[in-house]
């Protein structure tokens, strides 16, 4: 018997990984995909599901009372995706089945068999009264949809902006502690300047035994694209540190990138996703005053004596890439006392702006660096900050800026 499924899911690639597996795996199945929530009654009305997969990681505001909606409403198993971990809210919202984000192709598949059995099951014993309660339910979702339809017009906007600063609350709350930074560094400073409410870019600090990693990363676009990349990363960067699976800087970079490739299902074929990041990272050892570093396109910079040293990073990113096979390089750096280190994003050097419109550029950047690195770190913000938006003028920022700066102890 041929079965209708509704996938329903806000990232266009996921969805498209999802219908690929529906496709090889269940024939019997009629694939019907949505990234919209704004007339999802009505997509239900149309489609008549049987099954629901519903990726609830959603920007939207109480996206469990969506969900709590759609299953009272259709009756029909609701298979539940998601990164959170708020599995009793999910069940008491009316989901049967729950998948822990990033999850199997083959607990997907076994969540999907199982929902089919359960509707043959169900439909045996209550095919009839079934039929009469979805249609009762379909007048009634008509008839709040076109009250309701006014009121969706005239608030879009406003919701819109709602839930990306809704979203931009939860990117902050994920964002490490800023001063575990004080465990290790005399000084330090962070400029973070999102070019919206939310950024692809992020900084990311945490603690190996005796050894303290630091992390500026610049992920694929920037706003929501950039900001959901973000919190990609920083799960699966908080995961390789708790697994302690590394030796180096590099062995994190390769396996954030295994993760993400996995993910995303890039295999290097033509049309399918290149989203990635380019970070810098480093883990530093106070006690024996060693660097490792490890970046991807992204560098770093000491400045020792007033000389600014660059190490560069690999040229490739942590995803997708015609080098994704290629291993990448661990730089050991002694540090010396005073030595300063910054990290950083593309966006503050790539920022039009000036009399002419052009880039800052990263030779401006590095100058600007060399001038005020005897001052203070607090000062040295200051000056970046004023010097960027005296740049920028009347021009808009085009990327989220990040620049993170350190004295060590």
């Amino acid at each position: 018997m041929v079965q209708n499924i509704l996938v329903i899911n806000h990232s266009d690639s996921e969805l498209s990984n999802i219908n690929t597996l529906i496709v090889s795996e269940f024939n019997q199945l009629n694939i019907f995909t949505t990234n919209n929530l704004t007339n999802i009654f009505d997509q239900i009305i149309n489609y008549s599901p049987d099954i629901i997969l519903f990726d609830i990681d959603f920007p939207e505001k109480k996206i469990l009372d969506t969900l709590k909606k759609v299953a009272e409403s259709v009756k029909v198993p609701v298979i539940v995706s998601s990164q959170t971990n708020t599995v009793t809210e999910i069940f008491e919202s009316g989901a049967i089945l729950f998948l822990q984000k990033p999850y199997s192709i083959t607990s997907l598949t076994a969540a999907i068999k199982t929902s089919i059995k359960f509707i043959d099951t169900y439909k045996s014993l209550e095919l009839t009264q079934k039929e009469i309660e979805i249609k009762n339910k379909h007048i009634e979702w008509q008839h709040d949809n076109v009250l309701k339809q006014r009121d969706i017009i005239t608030q879009k906007n406003n919701e819109i902006m709602a839930d990306i600063r809704y979203a931009s609350r939860i990117q902050q709350a994920i964002l490490p502690d800023i001063s575990k930074v004080e465990e290790m560094a005399n000084h330090y400073f962070l400029l973070h300047l999102p070019r919206s409410y939310v950024s692809g870019d992020f900084y990311w600090i945490s603690k190996s035994k005796e050894k303290i990693i630091i992390a500026v990363g610049d992920c694929t676009g920037h706003g929501v694209s950039g900001a959901l990349m973000h919190m990609l990363g920083t799960v699966y960067l908080n995961d390789i540190i708790a697994s302690e699976s590394f030796e180096k800087a590099s062995d994190i970079l390769e396996q954030l990138r295994e993760k993400i490739m996995h993910l995303l299902n890039q295999r290097g074929k033509m049309g399918e996703t290149q989203d990635g990041l380019d970070i810098a990272l480093c883990i530093i050892d106070c006690n024996s005053k060693k660097l490792q570093f490890a970046g991807a396109n992204n560098p770093i910079y000491i400045i020792r004596n007033n000389e600014l040293i660059e190490y560069k990073g690999d040229r490739m990113p942590v995803g997708i890439h015609i080098n994704f096979n290629k291993p990448f390089n661990n730089q050991d750096i002694n540090l010396q006392p005073d030595d300063k280190i910054y990290l950083f994003s593309d966006g503050y050097a790539d920022q039009f702006g000036g009399e002419n419109g052009k880039k800052f550029r990263y030779k401006h950047f590095q100058e600007l660096l060399l001038k005020i690195n005897h001052l203070t770190m607090y000062q040295q913000k200051e000056i970046l900050e004023k010097r960027f938006i005296e740049w920028r003028g009347s021009l808009d920022q085009i990327d989220d800026v990040l620049v993170f700066g350190l004295k060590i102890k």
